[in-house]
């Protein structure tokens, strides 16, 4: 069984929940419990799975490019390690509010049924056996994501 899903923007880096970020990981989210529903999976996943992620952008590459700001198209990316980490941290649930300090950004009190206590597609990135990623040169930035059983 497979879902996949694209977000526009680019997606969030690890650990992120209680910053600014959090509108990020939302997107990323809503897209993805939307993508599971539309495949009929009910929970999530508790077989190993592997990721697919593709981050589209105008810069991939020159991060030496001079910005003019964060919505700047020929602002560079980022590193995509960290939009890895970031995709595969999201997709199970967050950790226990308390928890070493652990306190999520207000905006997920609206929306429960994404938030950290909800294991969305995983019920911990354990699961992830096998991961593949890449950046592909476009004139938008947005991601895809492919979630399937191994």
């Amino acid at each position: 069984m497979q879902i996949e899903f694209s977000v526009n923007g680019k997606p969030p880096r690890k650990s992120q929940w209680g910053t600014d970020d959090a509108l990020l990981i939302i997107k990323l989210r809503e897209a993805a419990l939307d993508a599971r529903k539309n495949a009929g999976i009910v929970g999530y996943y508790n077989d190993p799975i592997k990721v697919n992620l593709t981050v589209y952008a105008p810069n991939i590459t020159n991060v030496n490019k001079k910005s003019t700001g964060d919505d700047d198209p020929n602002k560079f990316i980022g590193d995509l390690d960290s939009f890895v980490s970031g995709v595969c941290d999201y997709l199970h649930k967050g950790p226990k509010r308390g928890e070493n300090n652990f306190e999520p950004h207000p905006i997920f009190n609206e929306k429960p049924e994404i938030g950290p206590d909800v294991p969305l597609i995983i019920y911990d990135d354990s699961q992830i056996v096998e991961v593949n990623a890449r950046k592909v040169e476009d004139d938008t930035i947005h991601y895809h994501v492919q979630i399937a059983s191994v």
